[in-house]
């Protein structure tokens, strides 16, 4: 991931986290420091869940994904025209056409 936000970064753009994703990496992650400079980078911008969209994100959870983490993943790639990058691209096969997926290896 750091190398892609380089790139990103390199070419004046930004990388969107959303919290919910960033949470559940927290309580998985084997090196702290690393989620934190992720977080922290220049080229990262944390994405929250409007409050009012309560109701898509319980919808995606438990009818498409499964996940709330996934799915917060999937409303903010919606809401701000852009892709999920993801290495595990197995969590989103319940969305049409694949869904704003893209799949890269670990």
């Amino acid at each position: 991931m750091g190398e892609l936000i380089a790139e990103v970064d390199d070419e004046e753009g930004l990388t969107g986290l959303p919290v919910l994703c960033l949470a559940e990496a927290s309580r998985l992650a084997r090196d702290e420091a690393r989620l934190t400079l992720l977080a922290n980078h220049s080229a990262t911008v944390l994405l929250d869940l409007p409050a009012e969209e309560w109701r898509s994100l319980g919808t995606s959870t438990h009818e498409v994904i499964g996940r709330a983490d996934a799915a917060s993943a999937v409303l903010a790639a919606v809401w701000h025209d852009c892709d999920v990058l993801t290495a595990v691209p197995a969590l989103y096969a319940g969305l049409d056409e694949g869904g704003p997926i893209l799949p890269i290896e670990e």
